[in-house]
C-alpha cells in the first residue's frame, strides 16, 4: 500500500498541534506514513515547542519561517520537501485524526481509480457532523457572500445547492470539492496539477485544486468511512473584522478571475468597497478577539 506523507501549516493553534501530531502518531495503521512536515508561519505562540517536545514514532520535521507567507505557499514549502512518490496528505493543525481515518482514505484511493483527492467525515469537538462538502461557487454565491445575503435568506435555492445542506453525510460519494482540512491527493494526481496555487494567501486555495483536479480529469471523494475531528479554524479566527474581510475578498476575486471569468471578477471588485464596509463594525467590534483567542489555547 503506497504511503502518505502529511504537511501542516500552524499558526498560533496553542497545544492542537501537539494533539493533531499525538493522533497521528497512535494511528494503528501510522507505518503507513512516511514523512510529516510541519511549516510554521511564524507564531507568536509556543505551540512549535509544545509540538517538538512530543515523543512520537514518526519522523516529523519542523520548518519554521521568519514571516507568515500565508496557507497556499506555506503548504508548498512542506510539498516541496518531499520527493512525490508518496500521497500527499494536507492536514491542519486542529484536527485529531481518528483510528483507522488515514488507512481508509488510502484504500478509498485503491479502489476509486478516477479519485485524485479524497476528503474525511470531519466531527466538530462535540462529535457531532460538521458541514464540509460545497459545490464549486458560482458568481451568484460570491455576491451573497460579500454582501452577507446568505445570513438574510439563507433557505433560498441557489444558496442551499452551493452549501450542499441536503447532502447526506453517511454516503461515499463523488463530490465538487471537500473542505481542506483534510486533503489526501493521489501522487499521481498531485504530479499532474503541481502545487498550491499561491495567489490564495488564505480561502479557495483548496478549492481550487479540487477545480483543477477535475479539469485535468480527476475526481474528488468524500469518504465517510474515515473520521477526523477538526476542532474549527482555530488559525482563521485569529483574523478578524476588516483583514479578514480583505483576504476573503482578495481570494474571491483570485478565484472568480481564474474559474469564472473577468467578467464576474469585475464585479467582485465591484462590490468590494461595500463588502468591506459591512466588514467594519464587526472590526471594530471584535478587535480583540485575536488576544482572547490566543488566551484560550
Amino acid at each position: 500500500m503506497t504511503k502518505v506523507d502529511v504537511v501542516i501549516v500552524n499558526w498560533n493553534t496553542g497545544s492542537l498541534l501537539a494533539k493533531c501530531l499525538a493522533s497521528l502518531s497512535h494511528l494503528p495503521e501510522r507505518t503507513l506514513i512516511g514523512r510529516v512536515i510541519v511549516v510554521d508561519n511564524n507564531s507568536s505562540d509556543d505551540s512549535i515547542g509544545q509540538a517538538e517536545a512530543l515523543a512520537s514514532p514518526l519522523a516529523i520535521t519542523f520548518s519554521k519561517l521568519k514571516e507568515n507567507i500565508g496557507f497556499a505557499r506555506g503548504n508548498n514549502v512542506g510539498i516541496r520537501k518531499l520527493t512525490g512518490q508518496h500521497h500527499l496528505l494536507l492536514l491542519n493543525p486542529d484536527t485529531e485524526v481518528q483510528p483507522g481515518a488515514l488507512r481508509e482514505l488510502v484504500e478509498a484511493l485503491g479502489e476509486l481509480s478516477q479519485a485524485g483527492i479524497v476528503g474525511a467525515k470531519l466531527l466538530n469537538s462535540d462529535r457531532t457532523d460538521q458541514p464540509s462538502v460545497r459545490r464549486f461557487p458560482k458568481l451568484i454565491n460570491f455576491i451573497w457572500l460579500a454582501l452577507k445575503i446568505n445570513r438574510l435568506w439563507p433557505g433560498a435555492k441557489s444558496w442551499s445547492d452551493y452549501m450542499q445542506t441536503s447532502f447526506d453525510y453517511s454516503k461515499r460519494q463523488a463530490v465538487d470539492q471537500v473542505m481542506g482540512a483534510v486533503f489526501l491527493i493521489r501522487a499521481e494526481a498531485r504530479q499532474a496539477i503541481g502545487l498550491l496555487d499561491e495567489n490564495f494567501w488564505v480561502w479557495f486555495e483548496e478549492v481550487d485544486y479540487c477545480q483543477r483536479a477535475a479539469s485535468a480529469g480527476w475526481q474528488t471523494w468524500y469518504v465517510p468511512e474515515a473520521t477526523v475531528i477538526h476542532h474549527g479554524g482555530v488559525s482563521f479566527k485569529q483574523l478578524v473584522g476588516l483583514k479578514r474581510a480583505w483576504l476573503w475578498t482578495v481570494s474571491s476575486i483570485q478565484y472568480a478571475h481564474k474559474h469564472l471569468g473577468w467578467l464576474a471578477a469585475v464585479v467582485l471588485i465591484a462590490l468590494a468597497p461595500l463588502g468591506l464596509l459591512m466588514a467594519l463594525p464587526a472590526s471594530l467590534v471584535h478587535g480583540s478577539q485575536k488576544g482572547m483567542t490566543k488566551q484560550r489555547l
